[in-house]
């Protein structure tokens, strides 16, 4: 049986001369360091006191077939430790760490002799002449006992035997091992993720996304390290437009790049409807350049996987980067992105605080669907109308639910395959979409309190869609107060409900809310359908098209609590016919 894996105990020098002499790649290195200063000097503490800091996880490259017959391996990859062993390379190496500002800085960890304490670096610490304000430089190459410990002694008012054995103690970490777990170039992503999973007792899932960020970033041959940057200041400056600054300031030579001028139109980006993360990007360039939907297969492709031969080869690692550029380039196109924004306002979508979709799954495939059809010839009239169509559709369906991996590569390959996408869309919108399924189905999945599922929202984007008027007004619109953080009130009152004795899992049913202004509500308070909307103040703006618009059935006027399942039943199937109505005319 072949060995996964071997373990070996490495002192801690010999792993940080491995990442000095580039043997191995410590990605976190050129990634924004995420540990507060406090949790390495609780590292490097542990290590003072001898107690265990963990293993660390090393996978060996796959070896690649070079063009010139040869195999090489490339360097090995750190998949778990990485933030264990950048923080001892920065309080250690003295070397500088990126921020989540994407700026450089220094991580220092102070020691005092006496007390045998670390702490991170302050100006009180740097004054206080009991402290090693930076135990960085006991690890310099010019760094001599004989000098540092007699002159920090006389400083200090002591004899050197006070305080030497505490300082050699110290420079001596880099002596101290740390289990090395070494990941044999055979095993698969999969493997290698069980065997992660397994091992790692915090209960920490690895990420595949995280593990895509590491290969890229190890590969300076086919501009991985770019590909990476991209990636990361792309998804970092739709949040933050600050940081564009930090990277002009930081890394000149990528601010330098013409990568910089394709994506620093993201921090002027003001939508938040669609935020994606690293993984939402490989989703997506994985369905529009390779047909395939799982992390995995990226891992294994930017490790030269050759699916076809079984095998790993450089002319398929070029390949891969070739079109793996071309996937996050038309990912991050601006005129790509905002147009994609537009779609998903025209549906009614208006921000993430007040109506947007939950989840990615659902943006993710769309954006893939609607660069996919791009490059298909059709108007943008029908383009727009597929995407549209289809996200409606998976959302109501919760088609990207569960293995999402597996539908979107499933659907994104009929697509890929075929002349004519308006065909292959029609016949899935008449699989899914049977009459079944919006008398049926769709009622059934409105039976639910959760104003955060994807049904109730499509309904409400619907509302906005059609620029519905509120329920009893005459001017305001659903849209408007949704935007002024306006609230969902009860048809059916919760208190008049509670009287009754319904449960809160009853009364608070979508299909018992709607937008109700202020005053509107205040008056309604804890009476009957039948009895508030026989009252004239109340009343002055109802009408039979004003009932139809926010999809309320007329018999509500002669409701009561004995008549609520009837409402909730009634209404479940009113809403249903709105999204169809909604879907069709997309």
């Amino acid at each position: 049986m072949d060995k996964k894996y071997e373990v070996q105990n490495n002192s801690i020098g010999t792993l940080l001369s491995w990442i000095d002499s580039d043997e191995i790649e410590l990605p976190e290195l050129q990634r924004p360091f995420v540990w507060p200063s406090v949790k390495v000097r609780d590292l490097i503490d542990s290590l003072y006191n001898g107690f265990p800091v963990g293993y660390i996880i090393i996978w060996n490259n796959p070896q690649v077939q070079l063009k010139s017959g040869n195999n090489a391996s490339g360097k090995k990859i750190i998949i778990d430790g990485q933030q264990r062993m950048t923080a001892l390379k920065a309080a250690i190496s003295g070397q500088e760490v990126m921020d989540q500002h994407f700026r450089q800085r220094r991580i220092k960890i102070a020691f005092n002799p006496f007390t045998e304490a670390f702490a991170t670096t302050t100006a009180a610490i740097v004054r206080d002449k009991q402290w090693i304000p930076d135990i960085a430089l006991l690890f310099r190459d010019d760094y001599s006992d004989f000098e540092f410990i007699p002159k920090f002694a006389e400083q200090n008012e002591v004899e050197p035997r006070e305080i030497a054995p505490q300082i050699q103690k110290v420079s001596q970490l880099v002596t101290n091992d740390i289990g090395n777990i070494i990941l044999s170039s055979q095993l698969n992503i999969q493997e290698v993720t069980e065997i992660f999973n397994r091992i790692n007792s915090k209960g920490t899932v690895l990420s595949s996304a995280d593990f895509i960020m590491s290969k890229l970033s190890a590969d300076y041959d086919h501009e991985g390290n770019v590909m990476r940057k991209i990636v990361e200041y792309f998804t970092q400056l739709l949040v933050d437009p600050q940081l564009l600054n930090s990277i002009k300031q930081n890394d000149p030579e990528f601010a330098r790049s013409n990568y910089f001028q394709h994506i620093n139109w993201a921090a002027r980006e003001h939508s938040d409807l669609y935020i994606p993360n690293f993984g939402d990007i490989f989703h997506v360039v994985l369905g529009t350049e390779f047909g395939r939907g799982k992390h995995a297969d990226l891992i294994a492709l930017v490790s030269g996987r050759d699916f076809k031969t079984k095998t790993y080869t450089e002319d398929a690692r070029e390949a891969t980067y070739t079109k793996l550029r071309t996937g996050i380039l038309a990912f991050t196109n601006q005129s790509n992105f905002q147009r994609y924004m537009m779609i998903l306002y025209s549906l009614g979508m208006l921000d993430a605080n007040t109506l947007a979709l939950n989840g990615t799954g659902v943006l993710n495939f769309g954006y893939m669907l609607y660069l996919v059809l791009g490059r298909q010839k059709m108007t943008e009239s029908q383009l727009e109308s597929i995407v549209k169509k289809w996200i409606v559709m998976a959302a109501i369906t919760g088609r990207y639910s569960g293995s999402s991996e597996t539908q979107s590569e499933i659907d994104i390959k009929l697509f890929l395959n075929s002349d004519d996408p308006q065909s292959v869309a029609n016949r899935i919108f008449a699989q899914e979409m049977v009459s079944s399924f919006w008398q049926v189905t769709l009622p059934e999945r409105l039976v639910t309190s959760a104003t955060s599922s994807n049904v109730w929202r499509i309904f409400q984007m619907a509302q906005v869609h059609a620029d519905a008027p509120i329920w009893l007004e005459k001017d305001h619109k659903i849209s408007s107060v949704i935007t002024e953080q306006g609230n969902v009130h009860h048809i059916f009152p919760k208190a008049y409900l509670k009287k009754h004795h319904f449960k809160q899992s009853e009364f608070n049913q979508v299909a018992n809310l709607t937008w109700l202004t202020q005053p509107r509500n205040l008056q309604i308070s804890e009476q009957a359908p039948k009895v508030y909307l026989a009252d004239p103040k109340i009343t002055e703006f109802m009408s039979a098209a004003n009932f139809k618009a926010n999809v309320l059935p007329e018999e509500l006027c002669t409701f009561d609590a004995t008549n609520y399942q009837q409402f909730l039943d009634l209404r479940r199937h009113l809403i249903a016919e709105r999204i169809k109505a909604y879907f069709e005319g997309l």
